[in-house]
């Protein structure tokens, strides 16, 4: 099985030196079922943990998984706690699955991506070969008698649209029906100023076009415009001169022929009409040299002579011209369109979407059953107008909507947040699940729910679990026997940190009380290390579950035990046989203890049972035999001290009793005030983690407490013992 091998792991200040060079408990290997959890009381540092895998600024993580290193969280999907959700981010493609979604979706992607990259090829070709710049350019009008392919260029060259009004349907329609085009032959010089022409403000072409040549004035002189037009040029820029610069007359007169040209111009164009006059003036003014289509002479020599004949075949050949350029463009467009198969990929999309919803057994077990059945509103799973596929809430979006807008109840809302973070999850292309406490906002009719979704929406996924809940660990074993391994996460400096396997046993004595309570009754005797700090350690335990089982008498007794201020001896030896058995003889027939004997041990250096086979239960006993002898020492410390009467009616049985009457809440004394609130603060080390009645988890005191804070803990208090 693949597993990830930590080097480093670093937020900020949170984790201690062990995670900077990562080399202990470093490992987090799978189940055969995928799952792996890492417990953690709070404060050890799984939401920092998770802001690692996630790859928050501020974090370093180093791992290999796979046989490949990493310094990203890029292996991780993190899902967080219901704190970190708000809405359900993402779009319908990213919550199906099943091979005909996925490959409708993916075919509806690639088309999506084709058809841009071919609007991008067509505008490219558009502007840098045929100077067509936006969807106003003049020499769009040379499409005119194709109306469909004209609209097309026009939205391809709007700056806003790029082609998206055309859509995919309409592309591959319209360039369908020319794919055969032809091109006669033509010259290159003409077809290139045409080009040229129609990208200018004032194109030539298009004056030319608008001539009526019935309506082309006559003028005979008209050529004589270009001359005098060309003589004031050179008069004007050898203005100094006084000698003719062609035939170096003497004595000329610049002025006077300048202003005598000027007036001869003036006068013929008085004769031309506004039409004729424009033209004259483009063609004398503008026209290039590079004049392909004779447009100057052809013009001049019409307005001298009254000939219109080569004017009506000018204008024959630039609309001729025109038909090529559109021709040339479509077949350009075309072949870019050939290029591709969009044709292809789209029919076979039509095709699917064209048919009945085609989901996946799978899909409809966990939308509509999993999911929906769960909730008070209908999920389903339909194609909207355009065919496209959605998940609906009483038909309505809910994707991307905001919870407080949803038609939900709160519980239904976080269960339907989550399970579609599973969704996504499973349609991921990371290899591994982190879910960071996924039932802890849940009410108790919805965990048994998560966990059927972790174990089977997820079940082709790698999943690490960070929690703090054992009841989890419970919910995810009653759905599949032993489908995840367990580690305990500690980090604590001077502590054994990292992730601490545990061995199957001790994990499924931790979530199973059968199995905790058929350790003590087979598997615990023979690693029994000390007998007598066993058996004291586990009085609290075993009252607790005196009480489940009915037996008064064995509560009675080990109730003795478990208060200061009482002086009965028990034999808790004869307790745990009837409990529990004592196979091979192990357990001495007889153990008699009272509380002085209890206050007398030390657990300092000591195994209880063997720490190899059982390291977690050894630590838990250990932790109980504290927290029974700190309780045991300030009930009697207080009881002394302040006279306490505990056995008449009425007397303070309990230890919050115990504490009130030695400092009263209603006492001007300031001392009193501060002990009281000390003590307070103590009452889950002293009176909680004593009882088992109503939690039958005897390794929760331990695993939710350091061995390092403990022993703060215990200072604390004998130190208070000390100077009270």
């Amino acid at each position: 099985m693949e597993k990830i091998i930590f080097e480093e792991i670093k937020n900020k200040d949170i984790f201690g030196e062990d995670y900077q060079n990562f080399v202990k408990n470093n490992e987090i290997d799978f189940s055969k079922d995928q799952i792996a959890v890492l417990y953690g009381p709070n404060g050890t540092g799984k939401t920092s943990l998770v802001k690692v895998l996630s790859s928050e600024a501020g974090t370093n993580v180093k791992y290999t998984y796979g046989d490949k290193s990493y310094t990203d969280g890029s292996q991780f999907f993190v899902i967080n706690d219901q704190n970190n959700r708000n809405i359900i981010q993402g779009e319908t493609k990213d919550f199906l699955l099943g091979d005909n979604i996925r490959k409708e979706f993916e075919l509806q992607k690639y088309i999506e991506d084709e058809y841009n990259r071919l609007c991008v090829a067509s505008i490219s070709i558009l502007k840098n070969n045929y100077n067509i710049s936006s969807g106003r350019s003049k020499s769009i009008e040379c499409f005119s008698a194709l109306a469909s392919i004209q609209d097309i260029i026009k939205d391809f060259m709007n700056n806003k649209s790029k082609g998206s009004k055309t859509g995919v349907e309409k592309y591959i329609s319209e360039l369908d029906k020319h794919t055969e085009i032809t091109i006669p032959e033509f010259e290159q010089e003409k077809l290139d100023y045409v080009i040229s022409d129609l990208s200018e403000n004032n194109s030539l072409i298009v004056e030319i076009e608008s001539i009526d040549a019935c309506k082309l004035a006559n003028n005979s002189h008209i050529k004589e415009v270009e001359e005098n037009t060309e003589a004031i040029r050179i008069l004007s820029r050898f203005n100094y001169k006084q000698q003719c610069i062609v035939c170096d007359s003497e004595g000329i007169d610049s002025e006077n022929l300048l202003d005598k040209k000027t007036k001869n111009i003036e006068g013929i164009k008085k004769t031309l009409d506004a039409k004729t006059k424009k033209i004259v003036e483009q063609i004398i003014h503008d026209i290039r040299e590079e004049d392909p289509f004779r447009i100057k002479d052809i013009m001049l020599e019409a307005i001298e002579t009254g000939n219109l004949n080569e004017v009506l075949d000018l204008k024959a050949s630039i609309e001729e011209y025109k038909n090529i350029f559109a021709n040339k463009v479509i077949k350009e467009l075309v072949e870019i369109y050939k290029s591709s198969d969009i044709k292809i990929k789209n029919e076979e999309y039509q095709t699917m979407i064209s048919q009945k919803l085609d989901i996946t057994e799978e899909d409809y077990l966990y939308i509509e059953q999993i999911i929906s059945s769960n909730m008070s509103k209908a999920l389903q799973i339909i194609r909207d107008d355009k065919r496209n596929i959605k998940i609906v809430l009483e038909n309505e979006d809910f994707i991307g909507v905001k919870r407080e807008d949803l038609p939900l109840s709160s519980g239904e809302q976080n269960f339907l947040s989550l399970t579609f973070e599973f969704l996504k999850a499973k349609n991921s292309n990371k290899s591994i699940v982190i879910l960071d406490d996924p039932i802890s906002s849940f009410d108790s009719i919805y965990k048994n729910k998560i966990a059927y979704a972790i174990v089977k929406i997820l079940q082709n996924k790698k999943r690490l679990i960070l929690t703090h809940n054992i009841d989890l660990l419970r919910l995810l074993d009653g759905q599949f026997k032993k489908c995840f391994r367990l580690y305990l996460f500690n980090n604590t400096q001077g502590e054994e940190n990292g992730f601490i396997s545990l061995n199957s046993d001790e994990r499924d004595m931790l979530i199973n009380l059968d199995e905790l309570l058929n350790t003590f009754r087979e598997k615990i005797f023979k690693q029994i290390r000390n007998t007598e700090l066993f058996l004291i350690s586990l009085i609290p335990f075993m009252r607790g579950y005196s009480t489940i089982i009915n037996d008064m008498t064995i509560k009675e007794q080990l109730t003795q035990l478990m208060h200061g201020y009482k002086t009965d001896t028990v034999d808790i030896a004869k307790c745990y046989i009837k409990l529990f058995g004592n196979k091979n003889d192990i357990i001495p027939s007889s153990y008699l203890v009272n509380v002085d004997n209890i206050l007398e041990k030390s657990i300092a250096g000591q195994e209880i049972v063997n720490k190899e086979r059982y390291p977690l239960l050894n630590r838990t006993l250990v932790h109980s035999f504290t927290y029974l002898f700190l309780r045991l020492l300030i009930e009697r410390k207080l009881v002394s001290k302040y006279n306490i009467v505990t056995e008449s009616k009425g007397g303070a049985k309990q230890l919050g009793q115990i504490i009130s009457r030695a400092f009263p809440e209603n006492t001007p004394n300031s001392d009193d005030v501060k002990n009281r609130v000390f003590l307070t603060t103590k009452k889950t080390l002293l009176n909680e983690f004593n009882h088992f009645e109503g939690n039958m988890s005897i390794f929760q005191p331990a695993i939710d407490i350091t061995d390092q804070i403990l022993e703060r803990e215990k200072t604390d208090i004998l130190k208070f013992i000390n100077e009270l």
